[in-house]
């Protein structure tokens, strides 16, 4: 038999009885002293269990004062910081679709974008709804911004016109493929560049690959070696009917997923830019108005996909297009809108001088 004896209040230990009545431990029976030498050292065990809890605690080690320090770079005391989105500019601007009816309306806005130092709007591709050429030469011959080009309809009877004494580029509408106007298309592009306002629902899957349908019977299944003209894609870039939706919902909408998925694939075509010009959505409103902050988002969530599959380098800002034409939009309004959203999304200076320059003079040329 085993009787338990205390030593101490944390310290129980087990002994045979042979040894409480005297007994020398070694005269207990073997089996017995066998279970004497459970010894249970509770506080011992407890301070084993835990051997950091005597141990001294670790000083917490210092940085030097060097890394509070600004880099000896010469720039300042501070370290150096994004620019403010606020002063990204361009430094100069060639709007691909002033849409002008008065020349009072261009001297306006090229007075509107300011100087840097010399006038910012550096040329315009101005458009014409009527396609009347006097009217073109009348307003045209008393510019101070130079005219890139004059952007008239397609005649979907005969080839385009050229009788103008400025460059022409020719805009047409896209609503379904169809044969008659691939291969109008066509003929246009032997003359010029041509913009193609797509009118489609591009809310649906069925809408872009009629869209790529299009495209690849107007430019071939492989593009070819030698350069053609750019095909301009309006009315895309935002697409209609973007702002009707909470954004939380956009994110996740297969109308959204569709134009990621979708823009990339229209990238393909090595000669297909992206204007960045106003949507279908009202007037354009004006930096101060409380709906500007909605339309730079909606612009961004839009605008991010397109820069993916495009770069900078195909997408061409423009301050109207046939769809937004029919509100009355200030364009000045529309480039700074354009402007913010671009540079908010961290694109350099490089960048923002393509989009809004350097891209449509390569497009449409020098003036």
């Amino acid at each position: 038999m085993i009787s338990a004896t205390s030593c101490g209040p944390l310290d129980i230990r087990l002994q045979p009885i042979g040894e409480a009545k005297g007994k020398s431990p070694l005269e207990t029976s073997p089996a017995i002293w066998t279970s004497t030498t459970l010894v249970f050292r509770m506080a011992t065990l407890a301070n084993e269990s835990n051997p950091r809890k005597n141990r001294p605690a670790k000083p917490i080690p210092r940085l030097p004062l060097s890394a509070f320090s600004p880099p000896n770079s010469g720039t300042g005391e501070k370290f150096p910081l994004p620019p403010s989105p606020a002063t990204v500019h361009p430094q100069v601007v060639y709007d691909a679709g002033f849409a002008v009816s008065s020349i009072d309306g261009l001297k306006s806005y090229a007075s509107a974008l300011g100087s840097s130092p010399d006038p910012r709007l550096a040329g315009v591709v101005v458009s014409f709804p009527d396609a009347n050429l006097d009217s073109i030469e009348q307003i045209t011959a008393s510019s101070t911004v130079p005219v890139l080009a004059v952007s008239v309809p397609i005649s979907k009877s005969s080839t385009p016109s050229s009788s103008s004494s400025h460059k022409l580029v020719y805009s047409t509408a896209f609503v379904q493929p169809a044969p008659s106007e691939a291969e109008a298309i066509k003929s246009a592009l032997q003359s010029g560049v041509v913009t193609i306002d797509v009118q489609t629902d591009l809310s649906t899957e069925a809408g872009w690959e009629s869209l790529e349908e299009f495209l690849t019977s107007v430019l071939g299944a492989k593009e070819t070696e030698e350069p053609r003209p750019a095909i301009v894609l309006s009315n895309i870039l935002p697409p209609p009917k973007a702002l009707e939706m909470p954004t939380v919902t956009l994110l996740s909408h297969p109308s959204y997923i569709a134009y990621q998925g979708h823009s990339a694939t229209v990238s393909f075509f090595e000669s297909v830019y992206v204007s960045l010009s106003p949507p279908d959505w009202g007037a354009v409103p004006s930096p101060v108005d409380p709906n500007a902050k909605e339309w730079n988002k909606r612009i961004k969530m839009y605008l991010g996909p397109i820069i993916e599959a495009f770069g900078f380098n195909r997408i061409i800002f423009a301050s109207s297009s046939p769809s937004s034409a029919k509100h009355d939009s200030v364009p000045a309004n529309w480039y700074e809108l354009a402007r913010e959203a671009v540079a908010e999304l961290g694109i350099d200076q490089e960048g923002v001088d393509a989009i809004f320059g350097g891209n449509a003079k390569a497009v449409y040329g020098s003036a």
